[in-house]
């Protein structure tokens, strides 16, 4: 195929000029400022610095990266609607990959912790997630990644060698196909046991449990019921996101490694995942009264007196080197 007919290929594939650039550049910035948000409010106040804190900024860095990164060159690389280098190419989708990768398994790594501190003892607990511990699995969730994704971190060319269009995600990721539709679908499973294994424990007993941002607290019995509704919204209000926004594309790259998919279905549940990476701050924040009174504390320009605003104890933390604050 030569130059001037790959280019009219790519004119003609990308119908959606205009909207697919406006969405990468709304992604990208509000994405960008959700995910500093919640990095900034949990390095400034000493209540947020949690080992379950410490798996979400795990997450938002990744988030962040594909925001502030990622998506505006993609941006602007779609709007010029030019023919990309195979070995340029190989290297963003394999940082893409990576990230989103990182990105998944954190959000594994949040349910895990959230799993094991509300149904199992304290001293299960304890004994997991020491701040060694903790440590060795966020170093984990970036490793297993960048093994499988080296090759194409190091600009490897793509088996058939020509320019792709520009904005076509999903678009000549066959290579690590597989092992990217094993690896979500199988993080989304994970998450999905440990919330629904949570949701039963909370339905036979809160006591270690508040309906914000999941913490110990002692509550008058009487307000249980309604820490329980609650609860068990905001886990059904996790799960029901991450399925919406994992499921068409992990299924778009089974298919595609049977059969051809219609590259505007194919751009369309990419995008839709997309919109995963600005909506993951709000979903382990948005009910947590600890991050909203950090954040209003920041606002008044109090961010390091936002610990001692607040009345209500952290998760339990080991003792001595326990936590991975």
């Amino acid at each position: 195929m030569t130059n001037s007919s790959q280019r009219l290929h790519c004119e003609d594939s990308s119908g959606a000029r205009v909207l697919v650039p406006v969405l990468y550049s709304f992604f990208s910035l509000s994405g960008t400022l959700a995910n500093l948000a919640v990095i900034g409010l949990v390095c400034s106040s000493k209540r947020l610095k949690t080992t379950s804190n410490a798996f979400i900024v795990n997450g938002c860095v990744a988030d962040l990266s594909l925001c502030a990164f990622w998506m505006p060159r993609e941006a602007v690389a779609l709007a010029r609607a030019a023919p990309k280098s195979s070995a340029h190419q190989a290297l963003a989708e394999g940082l893409a990959l990576l990230w989103t990768t990182v990105s998944l398994l954190s959000h594994a790594l949040v349910a895990l912790n959230r799993y094991v501190l509300i149904t199992k003892a304290p001293p299960v607990y304890q004994t997991i997630y020491q701040r060694r511990n903790a440590e060795c699995m966020i170093a984990v969730s970036w490793a297993v990644p960048l093994l499988f994704l080296l090759p194409r971190l190091l600009g490897q060319r793509r088996e058939d060698g020509a320019p792709t269009c520009a904005g076509a995600p999903g678009k000549g990721v066959q290579a690590p196909g597989a092992y990217t539709a094993i690896l979500w679908a199988a993080t989304v499973l994970v998450l999905l046991y440990c919330y629904f294994k949570i949701f039963r424990k909370v339905q036979s007993s809160v006591k270690r449990v508040s309906v914000l941002g999941f913490q110990a607290v002692a509550q008058p019995p009487c307000s249980l019921p309604r820490k329980e509704k609650r609860l068990g919204l905001h886990v059904l209000c996790v799960c029901c996101a991450f399925v919406v926004a994992t499921a068409p594309l992990v299924g778009v790259i089974v298919f595609a490694l049977v059969t051809p998919v219609a590259e505007g279905l194919r751009t369309a549940a990419w995008l839709l995942f997309c919109s995963l990476f600005v909506l993951d701050p709000f979903l382990y924040t948005c009910t947590s009264e600890e991050f909203r009174r950090a954040f209003r504390s920041a606002v008044r320009g109090e961010c390091g007196r936002s610990s001692s605003v607040s009345h209500q104890e952290p998760w339990p933390k080991p003792s001595g080197r326990g936590d991975a604050a």
